[in-house]
């Protein structure tokens, strides 16, 4: 069994100047929680997810800087000024610039089963060779697999 037939082909999409209200938008209506970030031919540049997002808008505690002696009291946020201040935030802004995982399709289950767990992700893009997203695998999904692949044979 392989990537390609469980993964969800119809795959929401961001671009990186997409505002965080136009993602939070698209995870809403569209009930998903989690979008890949591509450019104009569509090959990935990351992904924003849910999680991504509560932790950009969570807001920051008061924090006592010293410097020698110097002492700087930075004061905390609150949370409707952190929303209100970073809805017009790119997605370029809240998307890491770190190795991005990714799967292909044709990937094996055991493959796709190791990336989940490994990495503790809960949305996986699917690329195909030129980088582009072709579909999106997520933990429910491969659980999915699973049952189907060895569960549902056993009864």
């Amino acid at each position: 069994m392989l990537v390609k037939d469980f993964m969800i082909r119809e795959v929401y999409v961001a671009r990186p100047d997409f505002t965080l209200k136009e993602i939070l938008r698209t995870l809403i209506e569209n009930k998903v929680g989690g979008v890949p970030v591509v450019d104009e031919h569509d090959k990935l540049l990351g992904m924003v997810t849910d999680g991504d997002i509560l932790r950009y808008l969570t807001p920051a505690e008061e924090a006592i800087k010293g410097y020698f002696t110097y002492i700087t009291v930075i004061p905390g946020e609150e949370l409707d000024e952190k929303v209100r201040s970073k809805m017009n935030d790119k997605a370029s802004q809240i998307i890491k610039n770190k190795r991005i995982t990714k799967l292909s399709p044709e990937d094996p289950l055991d493959e796709m089963i190791k990336v989940l767990s490994k990495h503790h992700f809960k949305k996986i893009p699917v690329v195909d060779k030129d980088d582009k997203v072709v579909g999106i695998i997520s933990r429910g999904d491969a659980l999915r697999a699973l049952y189907k692949e060895f569960v549902h044979k056993l009864e």
